[in-house]
């Protein structure tokens, strides 16, 4: 994990910024109750190597996603926390990783809550919309060639598992949305996975939330 005390780019225009996104506030079920999501940011696909790079140099590609475009993995909760404390410093805009209950909305996109979200209701809707075990032959491919979902984000589900802000507790941090080795049946919003913040595969990568109300 690069060091917080690296040296800040001279301007923001060096740093390889991130598309962020704007998710409309909603309804989302959570453990049998509805809570209201506020309008926030996320960007469209996970933080990719380039990006990842401009905040730590010593970052090794995996061959499984080597491109400058392709998704930054091997990533931790603490080094996806990390680049996101960095780049609301490089920015100076309150960038964040997204919660688990944002990035659960933003899943499912405008379906009703209880309704099954159309982009992952039959097996041809996530192969058009997703890279799973049958489609991605075996690496992690780029969620942009696959359709986004009806909020404009792309690969929300498959790709990489993606890590949440917060966890069950101190020794836990949550990770969301499965991976490219998941057969399709296994791609819908709810499954989560826990680990250690320390902990990274070539399956792990992050996106980018920011609030777009900022309360003082």
């Amino acid at each position: 994990m690069a060091s917080s005390s690296r040296p800040l780019p001279r301007s923001y225009a060096h740093v390889p910024r991130t598309i962020l996104w704007l998710v409309p506030g909603g309804d989302v079920p959570i453990g049998g109750r509805t809570v209201t999501v506020e309008p926030f940011y996320l960007s469209k696909w996970p933080v990719t190597n380039e990006q990842y790079e401009a905040f730590d140099s010593d970052y090794q590609r995996s061959p499984l996603s080597s491109g400058d475009r392709d998704l930054a993995v091997g990533i931790s909760w603490n080094q996806a926390d990390g680049y996101c404390r960095w780049y609301a410093e490089v920015s100076r805009k309150p960038m964040r990783l997204p919660t688990r209950t944002e990035w659960l909305y933003a899943c499912r996109g405008s379906s009703a809550p209880g309704v099954e979200p159309t982009w992952t209701a039959t097996p041809e809707a996530i192969d058009r919309h997703c890279w799973h075990a049958r489609n991605s032959e075996g690496r992690v491919q780029h969620p942009e060639h696959r359709q986004a979902n009806d909020f404009g984000l792309h690969g929300m589900l498959g790709s990489v598992w993606e890590w949440v802000a917060e966890g069950p507790g101190d020794e836990r941090r949550v990770l969301c949305g499965g991976s490219f080795r998941l057969l399709p049946q296994e791609l819908h919003p709810a499954p989560i996975k826990h680990e250690a913040p320390g902990f990274a595969s070539d399956e792990t990568g992050f996106r980018v939330a920011r609030s777009f109300r900022i309360r003082g």
